[in-house]
């Protein structure tokens, strides 16, 4: 069975002035990814159940952060850049090029909703089977700064009436426009060239469309989603409204897949995070991108982790912090107050306090004892230090890269390494103690 074809156009042309911040609104992350590729991955994901066509995104002027980002991170999207912010239907109608003569359907979405699901989308395009026009909506308790959807006496929909424009009796309205659209292609550009601009706000309106199409009595349907699913981040509050909200779907996702969370609220995902069945993980873990957690993993409170892969049965903690480029291979232990960066922890091996493991390689069932230092910076470039199988550092040694130690060989308490030690070997260096009488005391 062929699939139906769709497309879809991202609106995210707004200004982001209410975030005070130089870096554009859409590129904010929330759950370590920007709003913008979450929507975009959302739309990706759908692939499966129906033929995508073309993801457009509508840029405003001075857009070049986002539009480099969406070049380095995703192929074959469209970029159309707004000359002059006018309003959400002077956005639509700059795509006039790509879509007016498009036969399909198109769906609409803002750029700013990070929390829009898989689930979302499809209902739209199960409504796009049975309408011309369609949009999705949401009750609330507390709908002030939503647009209103008014449905008429036959408990269609009527009009959308933004909050700025709508009647004391409007705003009692508790049904809401969530912002998004499943539309014919043709009949939007046909509905456009009849919208005018809003004498108060000088911009056109995208919701003008539904009451022009009521107006022709096109049959408008419409279908629910949950009111979070709409969350439009405009400024701080709102990013940490969906921060919240994002890691408390990943958690229950998490958990959901075999994992335990002792206290899930002071878990911290990223959208990424790849966490297989019998993990365990502690109070206060923050996870950054890029993190795989093999199966039988344990984590123990107040852990840092970004950017690595974490084989199965290891235990880290706590107070561990593991930066990118990082890979423990099976049954590794990393201990509190350890820091390991951009090294290969093999098989049985401990790293197990107050150690900083940098640039490295580190043998099968090696031990590396309290306070090693990799010393891997020599002020210009970063040494790699490799540390063969079953080997033993002792406690406040420094090992300074480039360096190599052998399999089966012991290096005593103390030492400053510097020369490459061969395997079946003992290495111990320290100057000589000396003791000398104190004065005596006046």
């Amino acid at each position: 069975m062929q699939k139906e074809t769709y497309s879809f156009l991202i609106l995210a042309a707004g200004k982001g002035t209410r975030m005070k911040s130089r870096k554009p609104k859409v590129l904010h992350d929330v759950a370590g990814e920007p709003i913008i590729s979450h929507i975009i991955n959302t739309i990706i994901s759908i692939k499966k159940n129906i033929y995508v066509d073309k993801i457009a995104v509508v840029l405003g002027n001075n857009s070049k952060e986002i539009k480099s980002f969406i070049k380095a991170n995703f192929e074959g999207i469209d970029i159309i850049i707004q000359k002059k912010q006018l309003g959400t239907a002077d956005a639509v109608l700059s795509t006039k090029n790509i879509f007016k003569n498009y036969n399909n359907k198109l769906i609409i979405l803002c750029g700013d909703t990070p929390l829009i699901s898989s689930k979302l989308l499809l209902n739209l395009i199960k409504l796009g089977k049975n309408y011309r026009i369609g949009l999705s909506g949401f009750k609330s308790m507390n709908p002030h700064g939503y647009g209103r959807v008014v449905l008429n006496e036959y408990k269609k929909v009527k009009s959308i009436v933004e909050e700025s424009d709508a009647s004391n009796e409007e705003k009692k309205i508790d049904l809401c426009n969530s912002g998004m659209y499943v539309i014919d292609s043709k009949l939007l550009f046909s509905l456009l060239s009849n919208v005018k601009v809003n004498s108060k706000k000088k911009e056109m309106y995208l919701t003008d469309i539904i009451y022009l199409a009521s107006k022709e009595d096109v049959n408008i349907g419409i279908s629910y989603n949950k009111e979070i699913e709409s969350l439009g981040v405009n400024d701080r509050e709102g990013l940490a409204m969906a921060e919240k909200e994002m890691q408390i779907i990943l958690r229950k996702k998490a958990m959901q897949r075999g994992a335990t969370l002792i206290a899930p609220e002071t878990v911290f995902l990223c959208k990424d995070t790849k966490i297989s069945k019998d993990v365990c993980i502690g109070p206060n873990v923050v996870f950054g991108p890029g993190v795989k957690i093999g199966e039988g993993v344990k984590i123990e409170a107040f852990c840092h982790i970004e950017g690595v892969t974490i084989k199965k049965n290891c235990i880290i903690g706590p107070f561990a912090r593991l930066r990118p480029g990082t890979v423990l291979e099976d049954s590794v232990k990393v201990g509190n107050f350890v820091e390991v960066k951009k090294s290969k922890i093999k098989k049985g091996a401990k790293v197990n306090h107050l150690t900083y493991v940098g640039d490295s390689d580190i043998g099968i069932n090696t031990n590396i004892g309290a306070g090693v230092i990799t010393c891997n910076y020599d002020g210009v470039n970063k040494n790699k230090t490799n540390i063969g199988n079953n080997s033993f550092i002792g406690s406040n040694v420094s090992l300074v890269a480039p360096l190599k130690v052998g399999s089966e060989t012991i290096i005593g308490a103390g030492s400053v390494i510097t020369k490459n030690v061969p395997s079946n070997m003992l290495a111990v260096e320290r100057n000589k103690q000396v003791i000398v009488r104190r004065r005596n005391k006046k």
